[in-house]
């Protein structure tokens, strides 16, 4: 879908959810370079802001979520390039702005920064939650919350990456006013509104590096829990089979045709399980006090 509207300063080509068709008429008809097309039209773009000198155009690049609560995360580039009279923005439908004649293109690019950043923050709310159950779990280590775990660390190694490549994005964006070299000056108004930007996405950067360093610790937490589950296991199938391992070898012994002690007798079977109950508690005594039994 195509919608132009018109800004204090510029022409707004807004292109939502469009096709390459749409995309390669609107940067002809508009005579802009040919290399925005790829721009527009690779969704494995990273964030960035660029400015070419020689063709008098510029360009902000910023990854935004497309994947929907309970999915894997999944980032599509939502891109902004413009010049003095004119600016193009490729993105998602739930990104979105409402568009106010009394605005200009960076008012436009501003919006579309925090547009962007809202479905970060509803996902940093669905992983506290996460967060929070799997802190309640540890009593019950299993299999499924280890998966669990394993998908919210790539996750927010995800997250992570494309709000840290948002950020700087936005700071070249911020920092290109004081380069003589870039055309772009920002009034007041408009320097408090990408500091607000900036401000905004650094606490969701924060909060995903926090809950990665709690996910990390209760990922440790469940590691040290499966190794004593399973010290115990084995300390126990240890003390069977030295237990049961007693019991054959007496009565081996006893099977031979040697002269032991009582051998010959008719209660000798008695004798034999004596003597095994006797090497068993000496042993359970001597695992109890020297093993920490």
């Amino acid at each position: 879908m195509k919608k132009v509207h018109k800004l204090i300063d510029s022409t707004w080509i807004e292109l939502v959810d469009a096709n390459t068709k749409e995309v390669v008429n609107t940067i002809d008809d508009y005579k802009l370079p040919n290399i925005l097309k790829g721009y527009m039209l690779d969704i494995h773009e990273h964030s960035r802001f660029e400015y070419d000198s020689v063709k008098k155009y510029s360009v902000l690049i910023a990854r935004a979520l497309i994947s929907g609560q309970d999915e894997n995360v999944d980032t599509s580039p939502v891109v902004a390039a413009f010049t003095d009279d004119v600016i193009i923005t490729k993105s998602d439908s739930r990104y979105r702005v409402k568009q106010q004649s009394s605005c200009n293109k960076f008012d436009v690019i501003f919006s579309i920064l925090q547009r962007i950043n809202k479905p970060y923050m509803n996902k940093l709310d669905e992983i506290n939650e996460d967060v929070e159950h799997l802190q309640g779990l540890r009593r019950s280590v299993n299999n499924k919350q280890l998966n669990e775990i394993a998908i919210l660390k790539n996750d927010l190694v995800y997250l992570k990456s494309s709000t840290a490549a948002n950020i700087m994005a936005i700071n070249q964006l911020q920092k290109s006013s004081d380069n003589f070299v870039v055309p772009i000056t920002f009034n007041n108004h408009q320097d408090q509104h990408i500091d607000d930007v900036v401000v905004e996405y650094k606490e969701c950067k924060y909060m995903f590096d926090v809950n990665d360093e709690i996910v990390s610790q209760i990922e440790d937490t469940y590691s040290n829990i499966i190794n004593n589950n399973l010290n115990e296991t084995m300390k126990i199938l240890t003390i069977w089979s030295l237990i049961l391992a007693i019991p054959p070898i007496i009565s081996g012994f006893y099977g031979m045709n040697v002269g032991l002690p009582f051998a010959n007798s008719s209660w000798s079977w008695l004798f034999t399980v004596f003597i095994t109950f006797v090497i068993i508690y000496l042993m359970i005594h001597y695992l109890r006090k020297h093993h920490d039994l």
